[in-house]
């Protein structure tokens, strides 16, 4: 394999650092279970399934904020101290959040459960970030499936060790050994070689994407990025509705949260390295983006023909779209980059992956604040997987012209 033969790379400064991003990244993505469970069961206990939409848009909000700051240091700081500083801070709202659960004030408890994700952006951010600088292109190629099957290991052994720590310590034990967790990378990370070239003066998006036609065909890209984030955020709210009627406890939540995460993970794993390289060689794009659409449309057709049947046929729903989400549809946005030119594709992703994808994430917490209903939200689904239909074959349609 071509990624035995880094390790096996001559070069001791090289195997050092190679190591020691995966010994962090892996811990990394297994801190995340345990902490996304413990802040998401205890922010349930204080203020329900129903207050999420609003902390997930005051989520965006904080990671807007925190992104900007992080690059400011960036400009005067290496990576690896940008990294140490999100960090440890980020242990110590964790830690608050837990001692909230003691005391009247329950503000930290919902500002743990906003900072879980900004925490989670802004290490992995860092770390690929270093990663792209660090590694040449080639390399960087071949190490993108091994970073992939590392995070899923990590948020697989996350999850379990979540479980399990619920089931003996309870959800104050899962918080503060996730915040162990935060902090071990930093000790991992210290130790890869420091970059000085690292900038974060960027090009506007827009100015490379110079004729109406590759205009148009980014904004039907964006298109599918919102919809995608509208469709996960749905479920996920779903089935935090489900979840909260079903499981009565704090402990049992945190519990049964770090099962889902494992699953999430386990299937997320099997697709991205089971089926997904089959797929890629045999099966076109277009076939590959109709899929996704395709396959959650069925799901949420079955589930509204057999309604009130349980938080197992919710749950399924939400592991599978979070897996789809973080193997098929990935996969496929970042091959619809492929044809453009350089500062095309960095456009691309700039104004996909950074605006549109936080944009759309703050606008459905919003809708959510006031539409809550289950049916109403299930006809929503539908009808943005409808159009998520439209998109795609007038994406392809413009493809096909543009690059053909």
């Amino acid at each position: 394999m071509k990624f035995l033969s880094l390790l096996k790379s001559n070069d001791r400064e090289f195997k050092k650092n190679l190591i020691f991003f995966f010994l962090a990244y892996f811990l990394v993505i297994f801190n995340y279970p345990l902490v996304r469970a413990s802040t998401t069961s205890l922010f349930f206990e204080a203020f329900g399934a129903k207050s999420t939409p609003a902390a997930w848009a005051w989520a965006v909000v904080f990671l807007s904020l925190s992104v900007f700051l992080c690059n400011r240091l960036q400009k005067k700081q290496s990576v690896q101290v940008v990294f140490a500083v999100a960090s440890i801070i980020s242990a110590v709202i964790f830690l608050a959040g837990s001692m909230s659960l003691f005391s009247s004030n329950k503000f930290f408890a919902y500002f743990s459960f906003i900072w879980k994700e900004i925490c989670i952006v802004i290490q992995v951010h860092l770390l690929l970030g270093y990663a792209n600088n660090y590694f040449n292109k080639h390399d960087f190629r071949i190490l993108v499936g091994p970073v992939g099957a590392i995070g899923s290991l990590g948020g697989i052994f996350g999850g379990l060790l979540t479980t399990s720590l619920s089931a003996s310590g309870g959800t104050i034990l899962v918080l503060q050994t996730g915040v162990a967790f935060v902090i071990l990378p930093i000790v991992f990370f210290l130790q890869t070689q420091k970059i000085n070239n690292v900038t974060t003066d960027q090009k506007s998006p827009v100015a490379s994407l110079d004729s109406p036609d590759l205009k148009k065909y980014v904004f039907y890209i964006c298109g599918m990025v919102a919809l995608a984030q509208f469709i996960i955020n749905i479920a996920d709210f779903k089935f935090n509705l489900a979840f909260e009627a079903a499981v009565p406890t704090s402990d049992l939540r945190t519990a049964y949260l770090g099962n889902i995460y494992t699953w999430t993970n386990g299937l997320t794993f099997i697709f991205q390295f089971l089926i997904l390289p089959f797929v890629l060689l045999r099966v076109s794009e277009r076939s590959l983006h109709l899929f996704i659409p395709l396959t959650y449309l069925l799901c949420i057709a079955a589930l509204m023909v057999a309604p009130q049947i349980g938080l197992v046929p919710v749950a399924a729903l939400y592991i599978y779209f979070k897996a789809a989400d973080y193997s098929f549809f990935s996969a496929g946005k970042e091959i619809l980059y492929q044809p453009l030119k350089g500062p095309q594709k960095f456009g691309a992703k700039y104004l996909t992956d950074m605006l549109v994808y936080r944009s759309s994430k703050a606008l459905i917490a919003v809708v959510l604040i006031y539409l809550q209903s289950s049916f109403i939200l299930d006809i929503m689904m539908m009808g943005f997987l409808c159009l998520w239909l439209i998109i795609v074959v007038k994406l392809f349609g413009l493809h096909r012209k543009l690059f053909h």
